[in-house]
């Protein structure tokens, strides 16, 4: 054999066990002393049978991320048929990672697939979720990825279909096999010097914390008004079903399947409706073109106005929609990171350490 040759089969030898496994063929002890006597060499090389590679090798590093991204593109392209067949249901897939990920502190809970155990809990009732949940198995059979991944990654992907930034989201987590810990999503009722503390809980700065508010822009949420009497006299957990199916769902902002910065361009102008005269007609008395939108927002929502640190960057996104993207890639990303995690391309960020 030509000593090119040779040098060229002997490389592809010892090369063997980094080679996808796919590609490999079973050689015992005899065809290694066939193919090494074929190449003339004294003595056989040794290459383990059926060898594949390590997650450390470049092949096995190579192999894993190529999985982890069809894996990312199976689940956004499920999403995002589904956002295609129902805008509504878009700002649902991205509560369900939010609620998901909230329940992470130091024990290491959350983002872990558990919220598919927790869906009897007063923040999670209702069927926006149970639906949101039912495309999710879908993914996780379809992908053949942890719950944890397909709710995380489809949260990320329903912000990029409805307008929103490209949030970049690692796999690898885990799945939990229990609920995690009750009472750590933060109230609608919150003011801000309690919603400050809730997120510091998570390492999160104003900044962050405004940036996942704005996930507000879109959705919904359940209005006591128009319950009937009978619903409001129920107690517990029956109360809370009841208004979550009678009570009236409003829109935070007037487009509530399109993700930009209108939510803080409401709660600044619900500021500016404060400062106004008062007017001189009842509101039901004015006729239609006196009479200004509604704005549909928490308490929680209006609170931002009443921290100087909080009200600066509220003011920032509202006219830097640009500002408030970058944002929120940066630390919605992060928040859906799992520090557990092993799989493919999971990630090591050491963000939001007490929570995702």
């Amino acid at each position: 054999m030509p000593p090119l040759r040779r040098c060229c089969w002997a490389v592809l030898l010892v090369a063997w066990p980094s080679l996808p496994w796919c590609l490999h063929v079973p050689l015992d002890s005899t065809r290694r002393r066939l193919l090494a006597s074929f190449l003339g060499l004294s003595t056989p090389v040794s290459v383990a049978a059926n060898a594949r590679p390590d997650a450390t090798d470049w092949a096995g590093a190579f192999a894993a991320k190529n999985a982890a991204n069809a894996a990312d593109g199976c689940i956004r392209s499920i999403a995002k048929k589904y956002v295609e067949m129902m805008p509504d249901s878009a700002p649902s897939f991205l509560r369900l990672a939010f609620h998901d990920a909230a329940t992470k502190r130091g024990d290491g809970q959350g983002p872990n697939g558990s919220i598919r155990f927790e869906l009897e809990r007063n923040e999670n009732l209702g069927p926006s979720l149970q639906r949101a949940l039912r495309a999710i198995e879908e993914m996780v059979n379809m992908c053949h990825v942890s719950w944890a991944d397909a709710i995380a990654v489809s949260g990320a992907a329903v912000v990029e279909a409805m307008g929103g930034p490209a949030v970049v989201v690692s796999l690898g987590r885990r799945d939990a096999a229990r609920p995690d810990g009750e009472g750590r999503l933060p109230e609608g009722g919150l003011t801000a010097g309690a919603l400050r503390d809730y997120f510091l809980q998570l390492g999160l700065d104003d900044e962050e914390l405004v940036a996942l508010m704005g996930a507000h822009t879109v959705g919904r949420w359940t209005s006591l008004l128009g319950v009937p009497d009978e619903c409001m006299a129920k107690e517990g957990l029956a109360w809370w079903r009841c208004t979550r199916e009678q009570g009236q769902r409003l829109p935070f902002t007037s487009h509530p399947t399109v993700f930009n910065n209108e939510y803080f361009k409401d709660v600044l102008e619900f500021e500016r409706r404060q400062q106004m005269p008062r007017p001189a007609k009842r509101f039901k008395d004015r006729v239609d073109s006196e009479k200004l939108p509604p704005l549909y927002l928490l308490p929680s929502d209006l609170g931002l106005l009443y921290d100087e640190g909080l009200h600066q960057v509220v003011k920032t996104f509202a006219t830097d929609q640009a500002a408030f993207f970058a944002a929120f890639a940066r630390v919605a990303g992060p928040n859906w990171a799992d520090r557990r995690s092993t799989g493919p391309g999971a990630s090591q960020s050491s963000k939001l350490e007490i929570l995702v």
